[in-house]
């Protein structure tokens, strides 16, 4: 067989290839939910290619991390968020891809929780756009987020990744939402709530009773206590009545909505059964 390489030695990468080398980039698909609303995280590319446009935060892979460290390292320094939480998505190696050069990407997606974002490093701007309002995105980037929002869809029957984007206390109505709008379709809210509370996943957060305090309007046709008082004038005596007593603010018990927890310790036992979550 051939020899295929060049040993140099001293060099930092002494076996040299005369096979073309690639770049690698790595970018970052990030979910959040807010408003009502499941949103995704984009920056504004301050640089060419694409100066200007919207994209995914991310850039090219140092030699010495990994593409987990490289796309937790370019999140800090476009949008100075940090999270454990990213998983890898895919490589999207399309030839055409990048302008530039042969660039293959490496990406990863996570939900977390509304977080403040600002633009950083090689980033003019970074803000979160609700995924049914996004702008024209930069590079292949359409086609990655549409396989982020399939791997969603399919992770949702598996994984507690909805519970990932709310508080740790919910309603019923909010995880019904937050389904919908990752699904792309409309529950019956009776039939939603049977099926989720079947399941045993979640557990019901002891409530306290709420109190409303609420005062009774002042009605001059409503029956109230008069008390009678004597004023005295100089040649008569005249019956007046004294100002009514208006009735003390009542109390009432206050109807507050059910507060629920997700079961991790029941969702993983199902995980481990193979169960789909269905609705």
């Amino acid at each position: 067989m051939a020899k295929n390489h060049t040993y140099v030695k001293g060099a930092e990468f002494p076996y040299q290839y005369k096979y073309e080398h690639m770049a690698v980039t790595t970018d970052c698909v990030i979910f959040t939910y807010e408003d009502w609303a499941l949103k995704v995280l984009l920056v504004r590319r301050g640089l060419d290619p694409y100066k200007g446009q919207w994209a995914f935060p991310g850039g090219f892979l140092k030699m010495d991390e990994t593409a987990r460290q490289g796309a937790q390292r370019e999140l800090w320094e476009e949008t100075s968020l940090e999270t454990e939480a990213i998983r890898e998505l895919g490589t999207f190696t399309d030839v055409h891809r990048d302008p530039r050069e042969r660039v293959i990407t490496i990406a990863f997606y996570a939900l977390i929780r509304p977080s403040e974002v600002v633009g950083g490093d090689d980033a003019e701007e970074a803000a979160w756009f609700p995924i049914d309002k996004l702008p024209e995105l930069a590079f292949d980037h359409r086609k990655i987020f549409q396989a982020a929002m399939e791997r969603l869809r399919r992770d949702i029957h598996f994984e507690p990744v909805g519970f990932d984007l709310l508080d740790d206390e919910f309603t019923i109505p909010d995880l019904q939402r937050l389904y919908e709008i990752i699904l792309g379709t409309k529950f019956d809210r009776r039939n939603f709530q049977r099926k989720i509370m079947a399941s045993g996943i979640l557990e019901e957060v002891p409530k306290e009773e709420d109190v409303i305090e609420s005062e009774a309007p002042y009605c001059a046709c409503a029956p109230m206590p008069m008390h009678k008082k004597l004023s005295f004038d100089m040649d008569m005596v005249c019956e007046t009545m004294a100002e009514p007593e208006l009735p003390r603010p009542k109390k009432r018990p206050g109807r507050i909505a059910s507060l629920f927890r997700l079961n991790k310790a029941k969702y993983d036992a199902m995980k481990e059964e193979g169960d789909k979550f269905e609705f």
